[in-house]
């Protein structure tokens, strides 16, 4: 099968590094018979946003669950700041990573799902200091001290001491971007982070996104919002049947698509 290609954009500005910060070969993933990912290859370069589109199972959050080995891969290599992820590897054979190796590679990762995943019974602060304290060993105050400050960068610095129940839909994905940035990653993955939100509050939650993507942070996204992937993202990959049908320029891509595929799911989408 052919992948339509469009030329790549130059680094954005003010963004860091020209090296893959992620490199993706040959990438297979089975559920049971269902081949959910058909050989999938994708580079992302240090400083990039690369935003993933394409219609439901076509394989995009599998794609980057199996970045930070939350599924495993069926067969291919994954590279994330030249480390294969979640195993080792010795004569041309791939063996498992042990759990703590595992974790030690996920604490560079982070990831914003869909549903926010924050713990109920903990303030917005709690959430936020939890890894930092528990997984890296960071002194409390020393983690309180950064939490406040991604708050403040996410605009919810009033809402440190309340509940997840007591925040909107967009306020606590704000918290979860927060609490993923806490660990200081090297990658944010984000999985269609506005999907589950009002339509009123899938802009806040952007503009977060936007800002970090001003300040260099390497990010993959998955989110069906054409906007934002026109606007920031620096690669735009079209996604179907587990491969990747169309990649390129988003301006390029969305304006002037060069497969079929591409063409019928923009048309719905635009």
């Amino acid at each position: 099968m052919s992948t339509a290609t469009h030329s790549q954009p130059p680094a954005a500005a003010g963004r860091p590094g020209t090296n893959d910060l992620v490199r993706i070969e040959g990438v297979h993933k089975y559920f049971g018979n269902h081949h959910v990912l058909g050989g999938v290859d994708m580079t992302v370069k240090q400083g990039e946003v690369a935003v993933l589109i394409g219609p439901s199972g076509s394989g995009k959050s599998t794609l980057l669950r199996c970045i930070n080995h939350l599924e495993t891969i069926s067969a291919g290599r994954i590279w994330v700041n030249d480390e294969l992820i979640g195993y080792t590897e010795k004569d041309g054979k791939l063996h498992d990573l042990n759990p703590r190796g595992i974790a030690r590679q996920r604490r560079n990762i982070g990831m914003v799902f869909q549903r926010f995943n924050l713990f109920g019974h903990k303030t917005v602060l709690e959430n936020i200091v939890e890894a930092p304290v528990q997984v890296k060993g960071q002194p409390k105050k020393r983690a309180e001290q950064r939490a406040q400050e991604l708050l403040e960068r996410v605009g919810l610095a009033h809402r440190a001491s309340y509940y997840p129940a007591q925040l909107s839909g967009g306020q606590q994905q704000r918290v979860a971007i927060a609490r993923a940035l806490a660990m200081d990653p090297d990658l944010m993955l984000f999985d269609e982070p506005t999907s589950a939100l009002d339509p009123e509050l899938v802009g806040d939650v952007l503009d977060v996104m936007k800002d970090l993507a001003t300040t260099g942070m390497t990010m993959i996204v998955v989110t069906h919002e054409i906007g934002f992937a026109r606007e920031v993202g620096d690669t735009l990959t079209f996604m179907d049947g587990g491969v990747v049908i169309e990649s390129g320029n988003p301006r390029d891509v969305i304006a002037d698509p060069q497969h079929q595929r591409t063409k019928g799911f923009l048309s719905k989408v635009l």
